[in-house]
């Protein structure tokens, strides 16, 4: 069975809220990296609750695949089963990754499935790792 495992990261805690993570750019780069970069509403950071903007960088790891879908039509596609857990989460058991067609030379047991909700965008990704670092000293109040 499926477990939606909230991320909490030691700078800004549980993300959490529909206008909580923003996107500026997402990058897929040469090194099987997909990088976000934005900014995170500090009010909705469980660690920070202050009015403030904190731009944020966020690299997966070793991306095996990656899905994006607008956020009502996602709603549509997948259940709202998510509401009860943050915007950062790490999906245990996932059934889309058991099922995902891997290739026969990849360890399938490195992998992990990510689902990542901005503003507008659900992201769900199959990758080894990620990295959040909050930039708080570029952080600017509302």
């Amino acid at each position: 069975m499926e477990r939606f495992v909230d991320i909490e990261d030691g700078v800004l805690g549980k993300l959490n809220g529909r206008d909580c993570i923003y996107i500026d750019t997402v990058t897929l780069d040469g090194y099987d990296s997909l990088i976000f970069s934005g900014e995170i509403n500090g009010d909705l950071a469980s660690k920070i609750r202050d009015e403030k903007w904190v731009p944020y960088t966020l690299k997966f790891r070793r991306v095996l695949a990656y899905f994006a879908c607008e956020l009502d039509t996602y709603e549509n596609l997948c259940g709202t089963d998510y509401l009860d857990h943050s915007d950062f989460t790490v999906i245990e058991n996932s059934e889309r990754l058991t099922e995902f067609p891997i290739r026969k030379d990849f360890d399938r047991s490195l992998y992990k499935h990510f689902r990542v909700f901005t503003y507008d965008v659900v992201f769900d990704i199959f990758a080894v790792d990620f990295d959040l670092k909050a930039d708080m000293e570029r952080a600017k109040n509302f």
